[in-house]
């Protein structure tokens, strides 16, 4: 196998193998008795096919199989030779692969970018301190407070805003659904009226007519329907139980719940929690603009192959976060090739930023 050094393309070193027929020959006859006892053809036993039966049937397997035995030597072969040393396998870009010709193909190498002698030195960078105000800390524990609320039975009526277990059965079918409704006064939706001032226990009777709740609020066809449509009917509305979602005061005792010895104790840890996180965002924010400065002050190329790989984990991210909101991916009519066209380039940096903290880290010792 005969290689020529053909360019150099920031991280990637291009070379080009080439082998006469004749130290490749074999290849092909060793797979194909590999194949043939493997194989079944009409009139014969399992191995008694001729080979030359055999190679002219599978023509196109045993190409495929020399061929990436071909490729996986070649590639060990010029790694070795060279002294290379490659971030991801070595893959070809152009391959000649015939039988009774020379084996030829392009082979592509990336290693490790040489990243210069890093001096920050002159750099500065400016980022606002924040100070955690009374009225965050305020925001902060009424959070709390909202978390630690509880739902609590109630045996008397439902009030405004209070919650309901139901069964709701349209008149005509044998069977009720389990539905969990909040009693609102105001609301559009006919069984969130009723509730208000029922009972555990009340059987409520609910009619809803087409032009109330049917074509006039949009509903018109029944897939556009959300999960708390009712299509126009009778009902009986079963109130089950009521419950009130009941927000304990802030105070000691909830502070304690929490893990803290007093109200006063609860705050400042609290503060504490909220100047660290701060403290944290700021470092982060420092460290993305002293990246910036220096990328920019001694540039490198990254590895193609690496920037694929986290441009496509970016990307994984984007939809799950998305997919967590709620959206629709197969429906959302998203452009995904201009998102990788915008994204690829923060992905470069972060590619980028890894080599850079590693330079630095090897400098230090």
């Amino acid at each position: 196998m005969d290689f020529t050094f053909k360019r150099e393309d920031g991280c990637q070193r291009v070379y080009e193998a080439v082998a006469p027929w004749e130290e490749i020959a074999s290849r092909f006859s060793e797979v194909a008795r590999t194949l043939k006892g493997r194989v079944r053809l009409q009139g014969f036993r399992p191995g008694k096919a001729p080979e030359s039966m055999v190679r002219s049937r599978f023509r196109r397997e045993i190409r495929e199989e020399v061929l990436d035995q071909l490729l996986s030597d070649t590639a060990k072969s010029m790694v070795e030779r060279y002294g290379l040393k490659p971030v991801v396998e070595p893959y070809a870009q152009e391959v000649h692969l015939e039988e009774g010709e020379a084996f030829r193909c392009t082979l592509v190498a990336e290693e490790a970018p040489q990243v210069p002698a890093v001096e920050a030195s002159g750099i500065s960078i400016e980022v606002p301190r924040v100070e955690v105000s009374e009225e965050q800390v305020g925001r902060a524990l009424e959070s709390l407070r909202q978390r630690a609320a509880v739902m609590k039975p109630q045996e008397g009526p439902a009030e405004e805003g209070d919650f309901a277990v139901t069964i709701l059965q349209r008149k005509g079918q044998s069977k009720g659904q389990e539905r969990f409704f909040c009693a609102l006064s105001k609301s559009e939706h006919p069984a969130e009226r009723a509730l208000v001032g029922a009972k555990p226990g009340d059987l409520l009777e609910l009619s809803v007519p087409q032009e109330d709740y049917g074509q006039e609020k949009g509903h018109a066809h029944t897939d556009d329907h959300g999960p708390g449509y009712l299509a126009p009917g009778q009902y009986t509305l079963n109130v089950v139980r009521v419950v009130r979602r009941e927000v304990p005061e802030l105070g000691d005792e909830l502070a304690k719940d929490l893990g803290a010895e007093s109200l006063d104790a609860l705050k400042g840890q609290v503060r504490k929690d909220m100047e660290a996180r701060f403290a944290l965002e700021v470092r982060s924010i420092e460290e993305e603009r002293l990246v910036g400065e220096l990328l920019e002050r001694y540039p490198f190329p990254a590895p193609p192959t690496l920037v694929d790989r986290q441009l496509r984990s970016d990307l994984e991210e984007l939809a799950e976060q998305m997919a967590r909101q709620g959206v629709d991916l197969e429906k959302a009519e998203m452009d995904w090739e201009e998102v990788a066209k915008s994204r690829r380039p923060i992905a470069e940096r972060k590619v980028k930023a890894y080599y850079l903290f590693e330079a630095v880290a090897s400098a230090k010792g």
